[in-house]
């Protein structure tokens, strides 16, 4: 249990014995990184300083909410809902059950169906796909009828270089969408893409938007989303909670994987520490989250809830920024490496639940992984051997984070490896908006301790480190011309083979670089009061309006 999750539980214990009142617990609470909400909860649950008990034996839990409301966890807020700017996790699960594509995920599955497509049709070539659209299916607040047009300008609009969207990469071999007519159209490739249909369409950027609403709106639309999907947006209140409404007018294109929507709101509640999530949801304040790794057997334990452990896709590390000062040695950059204890650190931050990463693809990712990745076990003779050649001592660096499963408990193991070979390290914690803005901000870190998400293909894993990505998700700041050259060659081999061993190349250049200390592969657990039937991706995610009551 981290220090975060001790301090929280101490924090219940003082107000249930009556040593702190309502307003002192919720300053204590703020302090400790827990937004009102989740503090909130946490009150509710105390019932004025009664009672106790935790998660296990048979503890009574409240229904899915009043008016058929549902209530999941977000693990950070959210800041933008626009699918070509977004910078979580967090934003792609609210803004899934806002949007639609022409293709999706069928919820809890990697089997691509048609959503707003009424038919979708690849030619042979791979280098067109032809679509017609289900008719009469509205946008949100009167914003028209999904058309091709809308289409042509979503997919274009992420393409377009001027418009320096993180995610252009996913349409980097569009040449253009051909509107044939109000409800069918082509989209014509380059080349062919490979992740096309793995992590394009499926997923944000195949969404559509209302070409009219983004138009109109301009800014605002980052945090006021137009879809055509289930939900609606109503409001966003800031590090509380985001609300999303029945669409009573919603047009049906996921009907036929879907059926009925079930809930009537869906509000999606940030709260940063895991421990609060747990409480949350052990009180019924909340019905599905992400818990703790050591909450984990406790919820099991408790025929209330279920408990879904997920493998996902997903990768950690501790990255170095070549472009600092500090860092531009390779030499600093390999005692690095060989100072931090990535055992240690599972144990101490993951409870030993996650699988230890060797390099930036899993084994369940299948193409493109490398089993021969070298295992960089503790050195500190070579570490301190390493320093001493670069000419190196007394060398400061700061580590940034962000509040995130097993975060603290990482960064000071971390930070006392590398006080062993004498580097000194000061901690500095981020709030999670910051610690995700893009832009130059990011060329003054240091070091830093991170996780991406990712999608069913590598492409969707490497991207991110080509030479386009400096100032957006390339951290490291590594510009390799040959790796961007095999990830440019990847994206259009379509032999599973060859695509693979590309990958395995690329993953050679960047151990080589030095610039990454591999940690883990999450397993993300999630917890879900018995009366919800939550739906979850085979890497992860989860889709509020997919969620559906166990008695339906």
């Amino acid at each position: 249990m981290s220090t975060s999750d001790d301090r929280v539980e101490s924090l219940v214990d003082d107000y249930l014995a009556r040593r702190v009142n309502r307003s002192q617990f919720l300053r204590r609470a703020a302090g400790l990184g827990l937004s009102l909400p989740a503090a909130s909860a946490i009150l509710a649950a105390c019932g004025g300083g009664g009672g106790g008990g935790g998660a296990s034996g048979t503890t009574e839990v409240k229904t899915a909410g009043a008016a058929g409301t549902l209530k999941v966890r977000l693990v950070n807020d959210i800041s933008i809902l626009d699918p070509a700017f977004y910078p979580s996790s967090a934003d792609e699960e609210v803004a899934n059950s806002i949007n639609e594509g022409l293709v999706t995920y069928k919820p809890g599955t990697f089997e691509v169906v048609n959503q707003l497509a009424e038919t979708f049709t690849p030619h042979a070539d791979g280098l067109a796909f032809d679509f017609t659209l289900k008719k009469g299916i509205p946008f949100h607040k009167n914003f028209g009828e999904v058309t091709a047009e809308d289409v042509k300008f979503s997919y274009e609009r992420i393409a377009d270089p001027q418009n320096n969207a993180p995610y252009r990469g996913d349409w980097s071999t569009l040449k253009e969408v051909v509107v044939k007519d109000t409800h069918s159209g082509t989209i014509v490739l380059k080349k062919p893409f490979a992740p096309l249909m793995h992590s394009t369409l499926p997923v944000g950027s195949g969404w559509v938007l209302s070409k009219k609403a983004v138009t109109e709106l301009g800014k605002k639309y980052a945090t006021h989303p137009i879809g055509s999907g289930p939900y609606e947006f109503v409001s966003w209140t800031p590090k509380q909670k985001v609300v999303l409404r029945l669409f009573k007018d919603y047009g049906g294109a996921s009907s036929a994987f879907l059926g009925k929507p079930a809930w009537s709101e869906i509000q999606a509640i940030p709260i940063d520490a895991d421990s609060a999530a747990d409480i949350a949801l052990e009180t019924g304040s909340i019905d599905f989250a992400q818990i703790s790794l050591p909450g984990v057997d406790r919820f099991k334990a408790n025929n209330a809830f279920a408990v879904h452990e997920q493998p996902t896709l997903d990768y950690q590390w501790i990255g170095i920024n070549m472009l600092h000062p500090k860092l531009k040695d390779i030499r600093i950059r390999q005692a690095i490496r060989y100072a931090i204890d990535v055992p240690a650190i599972l144990v101490a931050a993951f409870d030993g639940k996650w699988k230890r990463a060797n390099a930036i693809l899993p084994p369940n990712m299948g193409t493109g992984y490398w089993a021969d990745a070298p295992v960089y076990d503790r050195d500190v003779a070579k570490a301190k051997g390493l320093l001493q050649q670069a000419g190196v001592s007394n060398l400061s660096l700061t580590l940034q984070y962000t509040e995130q499963t097993g975060s603290k408990d990482l960064v000071q193991v971390a930070q006392q490896n590398l006080a062993d070979v004498g580097i000194q390290v000061a901690l500095k914690q981020v709030d999670s908006a910051s610690f995700y803005t893009l832009g130059k901000g990011l060329r003054d870190r240091e070091l830093f301790f991170v996780g991406y998400v990712t999608e069913p293909d590598p492409y969707w894993s490497f991207i991110w480190f080509t030479c386009s990505q400096f100032d957006q998700w390339n951290w490291m700041y590594w510009c390799d011309k040959q790796f961007d050259s095999l990830n440019n060659s990847a994206t259009g081999e379509l032999d599973k083979a060859k695509r693979s061993q590309m990958y395995v190349e690329m993953q050679k250049l960047w151990d080589a670089a030095a610039h990454t200390v591999w940690i883990a592969y999450p397993t993300i657990p999630f917890g879900a009061k018995k009366s919800i039937q939550a739906a979850i991706s085979p890497h992860g995610r989860f889709y509020p309006y997919a969620f559906k009551p166990t008695s339906a």
